[in-house]
Parts: structure tokens; C-alpha cells; sequence
């Protein structure tokens, strides 16, 4: 784990776009995506691994099956990395679609590097745009 400069990866399932952005707005992370790393297509226990080995601490995505599965549960635990879930948007379609998706990222983002030095978690965060009562809701993996 890098809890100096935590190193989070923005998973295939979201616009690699998000991490040269993301890198810009909060300088004190490293941010990195699925086609920079090249690692486009490749199954969840293998990619935990391969995140735990090029040092990661958070892995940001769309794909909320990855903490329902136990063996997924217990992979990200082993590699160890925190985990951030987008749950999509119920009523935002195009531009309002991604423009909520980058706004709830956003707005976690400060919370999981405060929590980086924790043992994993798994931050579930609502993508209802301008709807912050209770954007993100953690339990530990």
C-alpha cells in the first residue's frame, strides 16, 4: 500500500478518459486507468493480483458483482485494495449520465484517501445527480 501517494485505478467498465482528468483535480493520488496499463479485458482475480503487484490501493468501477462474489470479496482483501463502486445513475442518460458519474467519483475520491491506511473497504457511492444526503455508504470487505 502507498499511503503517501495512494495509486487508484480507474477499472474498464468507465472511460479511461477519467484518470488523466481525475490525476489533475486531486494531485495528492496517482491515478491510472485499464488502457494505460493495459489491462483491458482481463478477469477480476487475475487483475487483483496484478493491481496488488504494480502497487494500487484503490480500484474504481461500475461492476458492483465483484463484492457479491466471496472469492472476489476475499481477492480484494488478499491484494489488498479498497474498492469504489458506481452505482449508475437511475434517471441520467448522455451527457447527465457521465456528467453524474464523474461528480460522485469526484466527491468519494477525498473520502477513500482518507481511509487509504485502513484495511480495505468497499465504498458503494450513488450516481443521482446534485442527490449528496448519502452519497456513499462503506462496509469493510
Amino acid at each position: 500500500m502507498s499511503t503517501e501517494r495512494p495509486r487508484i485505478y480507474i477499472d474498464e467498465s468507465l472511460p479511461h478518459q477519467l484518470a488523466p482528468a481525475l490525476g489533475k483535480a486531486f494531485r495528492r493520488a496517482t491515478f491510472s486507468s485499464h488502457k494505460a496499463e493495459r489491462l483491458t479485458g482481463v478477469l477480476d482475480l487475475p487483475l487483483f493480483e496484478t493491481l496488488a503487484a504494480r502497487q494500487f490501493d484503490v480500484i474504481v468501477t461500475k461492476d458492483l458483482a465483484q463484492t457479491l462474489s466471496p472469492s472476489e470479496r476475499r481477492g480484494l482483501r488478499r491484494a489488498p485494495l479498497h474498492w469504489v463502486g458506481l452505482r449508475e445513475p437511475e434517471k441520467a442518460r448522455g451527457v447527465a449520465f457521465y456528467g453524474a458519474i464523474v461528480s460522485a467519483l469526484a466527491a468519494s475520491v477525498p473520502t477513500v484517501m482518507e481511509d487509504i491506511a485502513r484495511p480495505p473497504s468497499a465504498y458503494f457511492v450513488r450516481c443521482e445527480h446534485l442527490q449528496w444526503q448519502e452519497p456513499i455508504h462503506i462496509e469493510y470487505l
